[in-house]
């Protein structure tokens, strides 16, 4: 009798918990739009992101999202070519660790070409293929119902896999990078 008790009481509580957890995610933003703020504006980054996201993993704190979208360079003045254009997609993935608190890593691949390299004055065009790690944190306000407006802090590293722009003169193709994220959730 009291192993029964106690097996009833074990699935009620579970069966509560997921119905719990279950209204909790419905009643969540699952989709997010997000774009970049300082990148496009800094000399000689120019860099213009816009993404979609999309919980695909959720528990109260701990969910995790897919990210896609794009990664635009447009003909900005750089440091290894005369002008650079960098038209990239972006596949992600952002895991949150506690409350706004995440780490996320994405590959960017797509097509670069830079005019007049500094060094050998050749022009350069390729695929490319980028890959970056973030952590940072989530601040989440202007919540209505189920639409917030966020913003994201983040530090991390992008790296070329491969991009070929010419000679570099001994300067690395792996960059520290700041972001500030403002996004949507709707």
């Amino acid at each position: 009798m009291k192993k029964s008790i106690l097996i009833l009481i074990t699935t009620l509580f579970l069966a509560n918990g997921k119905a719990l957890a279950q209204s909790s995610s419905e009643n969540s933003s699952k989709w997010g739009i997000e774009t970049e703020l300082i990148q496009p504006l800094l000399p000689n980054v120019g860099i213009i992101r816009i993404q979609a996201t999309r919980t695909i993993t959720s528990s109260d704190s701990k969910r995790g999202d897919l990210l896609i979208g794009a990664y635009i360079r447009p003909n900005v003045k750089h440091d290894i070519v005369e002008k650079i254009n960098e038209y990239l997609f972006i596949l992600g993935y952002r895991q949150y660790l506690w409350k706004g608190l995440h780490i996320e890593a994405k590959s960017n691949t797509g097509y670069a070409w830079g005019t007049k390299n500094l060094i050998d004055g050749k022009d350069y065009n390729n695929f490319s293929w980028f890959w970056e790690a973030n952590a940072g944190y989530k601040f989440d306000f202007a919540k209505k119902q189920n639409t917030n407006l966020y913003l994201i802090a983040q530090f991390g590293v992008l790296s070329s896999v491969t991009a070929d722009i010419g000679p570099r003169g001994g300067k690395s193709d792996t960059f520290p990078q700041g972001n500030l994220v403002l996004g949507v959730n709707f």
